[in-house]
């Protein structure tokens, strides 16, 4: 008997000491494996919890090119990785073609099933030197911490099929076992003010209808819902349309943090917008972070106007191959025009209108512009293009990198077939920042569907 209740301390001290440094391993007393119809195969190794993450088993050999033995791309030769914060690891090999790339995602739900969160893929080594065989660390930056048991779905692109959401789920227990702080709510509507600028929201619900759909056999899955907002802005008094959130960061007392963005709809006034994903609903409120930039009636302080830039042409292989491995050389190369605007000194570098797409591929055509230094935390770049008719021309944000001694911004231009040549307008301008602590409610019935 004494024994028995020596090892029963012992083991329990073992388990204190895990949770007292952040760091607990669950290895899974049954092996669980999805299987794909293009042969993948994915085997749920273990999962860990706290700064640092182990191989389970921790004896994979060091990564290697099965052809050369050189280290991989973006390859991790170690067998462990630490995160600056307490983070949960899901660790899953994958045994794939070797000649196709294994593209999978992962979403991690409650028993509920009320809400869910995507992981981060981290490719972190292969079994034995084998590109067919790899091993992910999975990083859920947020999911529900206060709940025992957890599920994980997983979608991949097969080639003919398009995205597939398996039936199967990983399942384990929520190896998080301390207890969290209850955040207290304010009442809605609320109002926060900066510089002049007044935000009011008047509505946060979960479980709305949003524009991303994953799983199409089954509408009313949290990986198809959203978080709607809805707020009204002011500016000295009166009401504005021209200020509207473009990044959104929503927390909960647990830990958890998420990263969203979304477009607005605006009616009489009042703005809504819905992003993706939200976090847990039984939480007791959450802080949601707006940070609101303007996308019209700039100061004149604010705006640079370039006309009647012509394109060149170029191929699409050399402007991503030169935006990706020249970044350095950028200053030898020709500038059509350049300026100071705040502080910042802006060059922006020959269009391209790529002469090896076909004609329904997208995008056309490709702009980038460089900012030295970079612009400080709290002030945003954002670009207008327009053709000769005063017709703006769309684009999609191709990348930004950079430090703070100098940023790269890359823009792919869509629908420029025929056109020779554009105008350009840069804005350099300071967000404002507004943080509310709100309760989610429940969307209604006809926002949820």
């Amino acid at each position: 008997m004494k024994l028995k209740i020596i090892l029963i301390s012992i083991v329990t001290l073992l388990i204190a000491g895990a949770v007292a440094t952040g760091f607990f391993y669950l290895r899974m007393a049954r092996t669980q494996v999805i299987n794909f119809d293009n042969g993948d195969k994915l085997t749920l190794l273990g999962v860990d919890y706290g700064k640092k993450h182990v191989v389970p088993g921790a004896k994979t050999p060091a990564a290697t090119n099965s052809t050369s033995g050189a280290p991989r791309r973006n390859q991790r030769s170690s067998t462990s990785f630490t995160t600056s914060e307490d983070t949960l690891v899901m660790w899953v090999r994958i045994e794939h073609d070797p000649q196709q790339y294994p593209n999978y995602q992962f979403f991690i739900y409650d028993k509920a099933g009320i809400a869910c969160g995507e992981g981060n893929r981290n490719y972190f080594n292969n079994m034995g030197g084998q590109q067919s065989n790899e091993v992910f660390a999975i990083q859920f930056p947020a999911f529900p911490r206060r709940v025992g048991q957890l599920a994980v779905r997983v979608q991949g692109y097969v080639q003919g099929a398009g995205q597939v959401l398996a039936d199967q789920k990983f399942t384990f227990a929520n190896p998080v076992t301390k207890s969290f702080p209850t955040w207290t709510a304010e009442s809605l509507p609320a109002s926060k003010e900066d510089s002049g600028l007044k935000v009011t929201l008047d509505k946060l619900t979960f479980g709305a209808i949003s524009s991303y759909n994953r799983d199409q056999n089954n509408p009313d899955d949290a990986i198809n819902k959203g978080v709607t907002i809805a707020y009204h802005v002011e500016q000295d008094g009166k009401p504005v349309t021209n200020w509207e959130p473009v990044s959104i960061i929503t927390s909960d007392a647990t830990g958890n943090r998420t990263y969203g963005g979304s477009g607005t709809q605006w009616q009489d006034n009042e703005g809504s917008s819905t992003y993706q994903w939200g976090l847990w609903p039984s939480e007791a409120a959450w802080k949601v972070r707006f940070e609101f930039s303007k996308k019209s009636g700039y100061d004149q302080s604010e705006l640079w106007s370039v006309t009647n830039i012509l394109f060149q042409p170029g191929l699409q292989q050399d402007f991503n191959n030169y935006n990706y491995n020249n970044n350095r050389r950028r200053d030898t190369n020709t500038v059509v025009a350049e300026t100071d605007l705040n502080g910042i000194h802006l060059k922006v570098y020959p269009a391209k209108q790529f002469t090896d797409v076909g004609p329904n591929s997208q995008p056309q055509g490709g702009l980038t512009i460089s900012a030295k230094p970079s612009p400080p935390e709290g002030t945003r770049m954002d670009v207008i293009m327009t053709d000769d008719q005063g017709g703006n021309i769309e684009f999609w944000n191709q990348g930004t990198w950079g430090n703070g001694q100098g940023s790269t911004y890359r823009y792919g231009l869509r629908d420029i077939t025929g056109l020779t040549n554009f105008n350009l307008s840069v804005t350099m301008h300071k967000s404002r920042y507004f943080e509310f602590t709100v309760k989610p409610a429940e969307a209604k019935a006809d926002q949820a569907n």
